[in-house]
């Protein structure tokens, strides 16, 4: 998994796993979901991400016991 955010759009991007995109699905609004023909996720990208996640959430990211920091694009 790959999980990015670019601040020049504000936009959050988790890569699931690679694979040819069939479809994208706005699942909410501003929130898109990328699918391959099989229907599994390859993507997910949240547009206006400090908005909806909050601007000091979009620094780091705890996975279990363990918080990373996410690289800023731009």
């Amino acid at each position: 998994m790959k999980i990015s955010y670019d601040k020049k759009v504000d936009a959050l991007n988790l890569s699931l796993r690679s694979g040819i995109v069939s479809k994208t699905l706005e699942v909410a609004p501003e929130i898109m979901i990328d699918v391959d023909k099989s229907g599994r996720t390859l993507n997910i990208e949240i547009l206006g991400a400090s908005e909806k996640i909050g601007k000091k959430n979009l620094g780091t990211i705890t996975v279990g016991e363990k918080s990373l920091m996410l690289p800023a694009l731009g």
